[in-house]
């Protein structure tokens, strides 16, 4: 689901928004001719003016998505870190509840086969995603907010990784050349906080665990969207009744991870004590009431139910390009957004929370060199080599990002915190 600071990485959510990763092998391809194939790919027609709005849209969203997470997380701090991500996914549902149940009512969204599938794939997705958002959590507050949109990039070579592993889908040299170039880009913008020569300040401070939390947590993001994908391959569902389910799941298998914020890192630097852990949760409370005053000074409050608004707002607006639009254009969307939210936390729009452009930050803007070519190159070589031949010469499946079919039903969308639309394909020649 997408409570979470939702990234698209690829595509849009987000996932989430989530990774979307269909499996296909040469056995399972169904050839049709010409003219069917280009009626399944036949999109509602849409202005250009209209597109190019909702690109902009999705930037300027995206880019407000992200900030706020960092921005939100940074003024309740580490100690009601936990309570911020259950409010997050309890609102999540609250949303996503307000869409569903009267589509349910007054439309034929959901049908009956939707509400007899089992449960467990929803458990399995909703355990997955709570680690993830879990582990966003614990890093988001002192995980430098310029850093956040270039390690929101890893779930591309950790959605190849689980992909590779788990679902056995090949990927071609230049692809992993793509998503190594990803990983330089991250480490290479982590050094100054690793290093700590990053300046320190009230919101400025970064901590080497936290950053590597942050970091991880796009590795159960990552088998979320597989698992989804090779679960729901043959069961198409409602976007809304799927991110529901999971959403309440997440929620409550979240509780479940309380007993680590005992631990060193985890509630705090040193942790929390047993009896401190409840008293936190409910400190998170009195500060989203803005019982606190420097809470109230902070807008906690608006700050939290804010960007659950708006990264509904963000998910639900960036499949609209999916579904009406390009791969390019999707493509060009989200590579605008990583240095447009890269550079947004470095502006006076953040207020106090804007980072100070020092020397530092050079190894962050080198590292979104890395990214921006390596997303390039991973985008260029999913999407358009090997197209021209139409018979498949071997079995392996590669990825290929979902963006690139035109048809509005491929691939089983829901949302999640960071996206990256993917199908798998069989290799051509």
């Amino acid at each position: 689901i997408c409570p979470l600071s939702s990234w698209p990485v690829v595509s849009p959510p987000c996932a989430t928004t989530s990774a979307a990763l269909m499996v296909k092998t040469e056995n399972d391809v169904d050839v049709a001719p010409a003219s069917d194939a280009a009626a399944a790919r036949k999109r509602p027609p849409i202005g250009r003016l209209h597109l190019v709005l909702v690109m902009c849209g999705l930037v300027l969203l995206g880019g407000c998505n992200f900030a706020l997470l960092k921005v939100t997380y940074t003024a309740y701090g580490d100690r009601r870190a936990f309570f911020v991500n259950q409010a997050i996914n309890l609102l999540y549902i609250v949303y996503g509840g307000a869409v569903l149940y009267p589509r349910m009512l007054c439309t034929d969204a959901v049908s009956k086969d939707m509400k007899l599938l089992p449960m467990t794939p929803f458990f399995v997705m909703g355990t997955l995603d709570s680690l993830g958002t879990f582990l966003t959590c614990l890093g988001t507050p002192y995980t430098p907010g310029s850093m956040t949109p270039l390690l929101n990039q890893l779930l591309i070579p950790f959605t190849m990784l689980v992909s590779s592993v788990w679902l056995r889908i090949g990927s071609r040299w230049q692809e992993r050349l793509g998503a190594g170039l990803i990983v330089a880009g991250a480490c290479i913008s982590v050094v100054p906080g690793l290093a700590g020569s990053r300046p320190q300040g009230l919101f400025m401070e970064a901590r080497w665990y936290a950053i590597g939390f942050y970091a991880l947590s796009n590795f159960p993001m990552a088998m979320s969207s597989c698992y989804k994908e090779a679960t729901f391959e043959e069961n198409r569902l409602d976007v809304w009744y799927l991110t529901q389910w999971v959403s309440i799941w997440q929620f409550l298998v979240s509780f479940a991870y309380m007993p680590l914020l005992t631990l060193p890192g985890f509630g705090s630097r040193e942790g929390l004590p047993w009896h401190e852990v409840p008293v936190a949760f409910m400190d998170g409370w009195q500060c989203y009431t803005e019982q606190v005053p420097e809470c109230a000074d902070r807008w906690a409050f608006a700050l939290l139910t804010g960007y659950c608004g708006v990264n509904v707002c963000f998910n639900t607006l960036g499949l609209y390009p999916t579904k009406h639009g390009s791969a390019v254009l999707n493509a060009l969307s989200y590579s605008i957004l990583l240095p447009f939210t890269t550079i947004l936390f470095f502006t006076p729009l953040l207020g106090r929370y804007q980072e100070p452009l020092t020397d530092s930050a050079c190894f962050t803007f080198l590292g979104l060199a890395f990214a921006l070519t390596g997303f390039a190159i991973y985008q260029w070589y999913s999407q358009n080599v090997g197209e021209k031949s139409s018979t498949p010469k071997a079995s392996l499946p590669v990825l290929e990002p979902l963006l690139e079919s035109p048809a509005p039903d491929t691939g089983q969308l829901s949302f999640q915190e960071r996206v990256i639309f993917a199908r798998a394909r069989s290799q051509s020649k």
